[in-house]
Parts: C-alpha cells; sequence; structure tokens
C-alpha cells in the first residue's frame, strides 16, 4: 500500500465528537478503545504529508471543511495547522504572510489529499528531530567528580575573614606554583614560612633550618606588594582622571558669544 492510500485509509479512522445519540456500527468509533490509536495514526499520516496540499472537514456541530496546505501536524499538542492561502505564483510572492488555522486532531473528521508537497519523502515529523546519541555515564561521571574537585580546591584556597589584599597576595604565591595554603588567617608557604597579618615582608618567619626558603619567600613577598601598590596608584590615577571635568577656557567662550 502506498503512503498515499495508507493516508486515506487512516483518515477514515479518526475518532469524531458524540453530538447526538446514534445507532449505527460506524459512529461507535466515538467511544471505541481503539479511537486514541486512530488518531495517533491519522497524526503519524498526516505528518508525512507536511507541505502538500489537503482537503480536511471537521466535525460537527460546526463542521468546516479545509483546503489548503498543511503547514504541520503536531503530535505533542495534538494539532493540524493549515494554511488555506491560495496556492501559485502570488502566494509565493508573499511567503511570509499566510491564513493559518489550528485544527485539534480529535476534531478531524476527515482528509485527503490534493496534491503532494514537493520534494516529498515518507521520512515524516520524527525524521526532522536530530538523533540522540548515547550517553557516556563514566565519562560524565568523571566530568561531574572533576568539577566537584575544582570547587573543592578553590573552596580549600578561599581565606576566611581575611582582606581582598590579603587574598591577592595569596594568589600571586599560588599563581607562580608556590606550595601555599591557609591556616586560619596565616598563609602557610612550602610548609616552612608563615606568614601572619598584615601580610608584610618583615611579618614572614620561619625555622633556623628554613631560612633560604624564608629569603625566597620574602622576595616573592616584596616583588606582590610592590605590583599591588602599582596596580592600585594606576587605579586612583584613572578615578581621578575620569572624575577631573572638561574645562572650557573662558576667553574663548565670550568669544562664541
Amino acid at each position: 500500500m502506498t503512503d498515499v492510500s495508507k493516508r486515506h485509509s487512516v483518515a477514515g479512522k479518526i475518532a469524531t465528537p458524540k453530538t447526538a445519540p446514534v445507532n449505527s456500527s460506524a459512529a461507535a468509533a466515538v467511544t471505541a478503545p481503539n479511537a486514541p490509536q486512530a488518531m495517533s495514526e491519522a497524526l503519524e499520516a498526516l505528518s508525512k504529508a507536511i507541505g502538500a496540499r489537503i482537503k480536511l472537514t471537521t466535525a460537527g456541530p460546526t463542521s468546516q471543511t479545509y483546503e489548503g496546505t498543511l503547514f504541520t501536524a503536531d503530535p505533542v499538542i495534538n494539532i493540524v495547522v493549515v494554511d488555506t492561502r491560495a496556492s501559485g505564483s502570488n502566494a509565493a510572492a508573499t511567503a511570509q504572510t499566510g491564513d493559518y488555522h489550528i485544527i485539534p486532531i480529535s476534531r478531524v473528521q476527515n482528509f485527503s489529499i490534493t496534491r503532494a508537497a514537493e520534494g516529498s519523502n515518507a521520512a515524516g515529523f520524527a525524521a526532522l528531530q536530530p538523533a540522540i546519541g548515547v550517553v557516556d555515564m563514566k565519562q560524565a561521571k568523571q566530568r561531574e567528580e572533576a568539577r566537584i574537585a575544582k570547587l573543592q580546591e578553590e573552596e580549600r584556597h578561599r581565606g576566611k575573614g581575611v582582606t581582598s589584599e590579603a587574598q591577592a597576595l595569596y594568589d600571586s604565591f599560588k599563581r607562580i606554583n608556590m606550595p601555599i595554603r591557609w591556616h586560619n588567617q596565616e598563609m602557610i608557604v612550602h610548609e616552612a614560612v608563615i606568614i601572619p597579618p598584615p601580610y608584610r615582608v618583615e611579618d614572614c618567619r620561619a625555622g633556623n633550618d628554613k631560612q633560604e626558603v624564608l629569603i625566597r619567600v620574602r622576595k616573592v613577598l616584596e616583588g606582590e606588594r610592590k605590583k599591588l601598590r602599582e596596580k592600585e596608584d594606576r587605579e586612583r590615577a584613572g578615578a581621578r582622571a575620569g572624575a577631573t571635568p572638561t574645562t572650557t577656557n573662558s576667553a574663548d567662550a565670550r568669544k562664541g558669544g
């Protein structure tokens, strides 16, 4: 059976609303158990005809017939949309306009395809959705664990109750890969040098057997404090320059009238 003939056969199975007592066996499809299946099959058939010209009739009590282009058949919210704008060259010139009618699939009594869509195929609506690949759960778990470890590492290196300057000094040691950690509000460098607040060069201390490390840490701290001071000076100079209003020469202003 061809796709077109299948669509025609499915159209006859669509359930119609019950509007009055009926006795015929054909009308029994209103409450038949396979009514949802019939609507599903109709949607499937319509989804394969998107872009085709169709003739669709709705059920009573206000039965209407629509002739136009099938714009979409949505299986999620169970509707079809028909554009009843006339086809032809005039329609092509106004491709962005149309006369669209949204019709619940439950109201469709029958439909027929009067002209197939250009370049149509039997792939249908489902083929328009990108395929979903298999999720590598092992890799996803590893990425999750790596992210958690990174966040925990960042938290470990965030000082509690310290100034922004102290944190900036700490981060500068970390940036040059010097082993450092917080112990309360003290910095511990190389597990040998203690830098207590206010984190000046002269505040550094270490055991007698760690003097070489102490000298190296003091040099780094001195250089980083100098960089911070220069940065602060540049920021203050920039703020002053931005706050200074532009003045106009008073003589030039008088000449200008």
